[in-house]
């Protein structure tokens, strides 16, 4: 904002609240000065709106700052939607084989201050993504279910590890801690699992298998 503009924000202030301007002419210029210094990046219309929202939302005179907060906040959303991306073909006097001359950074900061500042819209990924398919007239392809041949190829690539089956005796339920079939066994003080299993389980395995042996011998 320059002078002129800060003169009529602040004219536009006070029709709705007398609170701001100063009376004294003295104080009216360095109020003046002070608020095109704090301004001097926010845009006329933008100051206004911000006015609005400051008296949409609190009862206190606006200041300055409360206007200059509310622009950073905005810069700083309008930047993370963007991508970064910059093309120095687009600019004439800029060489892409230059990639960080004087010509190319000046370029890029003028191209990230436009989107700050609203004078370019910001592109997000989303809107890149589906552009890069038409500008070449290749329609992206619908995405496939996996099926027995992926499967059996992605098996091949990347086998699966071999998981350890454990300890015979967790086939059978455990008497000491009533850890159930294929569980592990855990320490009855504090639930904790156990690297083995309790002996009263393998006790109870080893008698389940020689069962049929001895009663075959009967």
């Amino acid at each position: 904002m320059t002078l002129d503009e800060t003169i009529d924000l602040l004219q536009q202030i006070a029709l709705v609240d007398d609170r701001v301007v100063k009376v004294d002419e003295a104080e009216q210029a360095a109020q003046v000065t002070m608020w095109a210094a704090v301004l001097r990046d926010v845009p006329l219309q933008f100051a206004g709106e911000a006015v609005g929202r400051h008296y949409a939302e609190s009862a206190w005179a606006v200041m300055p700052k409360d206007i200059a907060a509310r622009w950073r906040d905005q810069v700083r959303d309008r930047l993370r939607m963007a991508t970064g991306t910059f093309e120095p073909t687009h600019h004439p006097g800029v060489d892409p084989d230059a990639r960080y001359g004087d010509a190319y950074v000046a370029a890029l900061r003028g191209q990230w201050r436009a989107v700050a500042v609203g004078a370019d819209e910001p592109v997000a990924v989303a809107e890149l993504m589906p552009a890069v398919g038409n500008q070449i007239g290749v329609r992206a392809p619908a995405p496939v279910p996996a099926n027995d041949m992926f499967r059996s190829v992605k098996e091949q690539q990347y086998p699966r590890r071999a998981r350890p089956a454990g300890p015979p005796e967790l086939a059978v339920h455990c008497p000491k801690c009533g850890a159930s079939v294929g569980k592990p066994c855990r320490l009855p003080h504090n639930d904790r699992v156990m690297t083995g299993t309790h002996p009263s389980r393998r006790d109870v395995w080893e008698a389940q298998r020689s069962a049929p042996v001895e009663a075959a011998d009967a």
